[in-house]
């Protein structure tokens, strides 16, 4: 079982575009219900109809496929650790993402206005 965060977006189809934009990869789809996305490495993400918000979620079964990011829960808001910050601005960009720099990381706001951290790992960390 895998730890699961919970994440209220307004509009699924958005959520869901903006995470895979992320790295995270799209595991389940319930129309107008939910969308479960996995990291790389990290808690899985469930995208639930909503305002915003995040929150801890109940356990789920750890998916077969994965996507490319890992994926955090700090001070409660979600943090992607990335290799190479500044490949990543690049790769935002490309996506259309809009994005602060607010000093060794970047700032996002999903479709449900929740803020999103990106940040590079520490060099003994990279893989």
């Amino acid at each position: 079982m895998s730890e699961t965060l919970v994440v209220y977006v307004p509009d699924l189809g958005q959520g869901v575009s903006f995470y895979q934009a992320l790295g995270l990869a799209l595991e389940e789809l319930i129309p107008e219900k939910e969308a479960l996305l996995a990291p790389g490495e990290g808690p899985l993400l469930l995208l639930r109809l909503g305002g915003g918000g995040v929150e801890r979620g109940p356990q789920r079964p750890s998916p077969e496929g994965r996507g490319f990011a890992r994926l955090c829960l700090e001070e409660g808001r979600l943090v992607f650790l990335v290799e190479d910050l500044a490949h990543e601005r690049l790769r935002l960009a490309k996506y259309g993402l809009a994005f602060l720099e607010a000093g060794e990381h970047l700032l996002l706001f999903d479709p449900g206005e929740n803020p999103v951290l990106v940040r590079e790992l520490p060099p003994e960390k990279h893989s």
